[in-house]
């Protein structure tokens, strides 16, 4: 089967998606390691509000079996955000944020400034840190689902432009349309038309799938899928692009054609 058009756009966006996916577990299971750390603390029956961390003690939290009067509980808990959330492999590549920027984008401005001027951990704090920890794990858990419909969305459209665009090269390369038949043209017009029909098919359907698309509120994630997703491509849309490029060359075909009929019938 001759192909005279592949779908590159869609192909070179499948690893991108793919190093994605990997990248959002590694992320996913960074943040549930963290909350475990956090919640294995143990805290007394006095609690204090951070809002009064400054007027009066905090409560002490204290770690099983790794206390000391040299490491505070709130500076085991930074430690502990270093060696998971911030230790995947691809941080740098991906943030190189500081500790204070990465608390802060990922719980809240108010949660990281209590993490990070404060040396006593209080259950109020600690129960916030895990609910804030829990929501980043399971904002990845969305977004694994969403990279989990793009990757077949590609895989789909990768199969189906091959197809659509296959078998064309004897159409495209025609000098002359002089040895074909009228039935031949005939066919091929329909032929080339139905393909068309597919491709407008598959853009309206892109179109309403893109329209749905919903970022989860991840960390630096503030804008459109597709655009947080294909930064790094030359374009946004790789199967919106594919297909207008096909149907592109399906109309290239469709005019040779129809000139070579409107010849053949003119003649007399």
């Amino acid at each position: 089967m001759a192909t005279c058009f592949v779908p590159t756009h869609v192909r070179s966006a499948t690893p991108v998606v793919e190093t994605d996916h990997e990248r959002t577990i590694t992320e996913r299971d960074a943040f549930a390691r963290f909350a475990d750390c956090v919640a294995d603390f143990d805290v007394s029956s006095v609690d204090l509000h951070p809002d009064h961390a400054q007027q009066a003690p905090a409560q002490t939290l204290v770690a099983p079996e790794t206390a000391t009067r040299t490491k505070s509980p709130l500076a085991r808990v930074r430690g502990a955000y270093r060696d998971s959330v911030m230790s995947v492999p691809h941080y740098d590549e991906e943030y190189d944020d500081s500790l204070l920027e990465s608390l802060t984008g990922e719980f809240s401005p108010e949660v990281a400034a209590a993490v990070l001027t404060n040396d006593q951990l209080t259950p109020h704090l600690r129960d916030r840190l895990i609910d804030a920890t829990h929501q980043a794990r399971e904002s990845r858990h969305a977004l694994l689902q969403g990279l989990n419909n793009e990757r077949t969305a590609l895989e789909a459209t990768n199969e189906n432009l091959t197809r659509l665009g296959a078998d064309l090269d004897d159409v495209l390369s025609a000098q002359s349309f002089h040895t074909w038949t009228g039935e031949e043209l005939a066919t091929a017009r329909e032929c080339i038309h139905a393909r068309q029909q597919e491709c407008d098919q598959l853009a309206a359907d892109r179109q309403a799938t893109l329209q749905k698309q919903r970022i989860p509120s991840t960390h630096h994630i503030d804008h459109e899928f597709t655009q947080y997703l294909y930064e790094s491509l030359p374009v946004t849309y790789p199967v919106l692009t594919d297909i207008t490029s096909l149907v592109g060359t399906l109309r290239t075909a469709q005019h040779g054609v129809e000139r070579a009929l409107n010849a053949r019938n003119s003649e007399p």
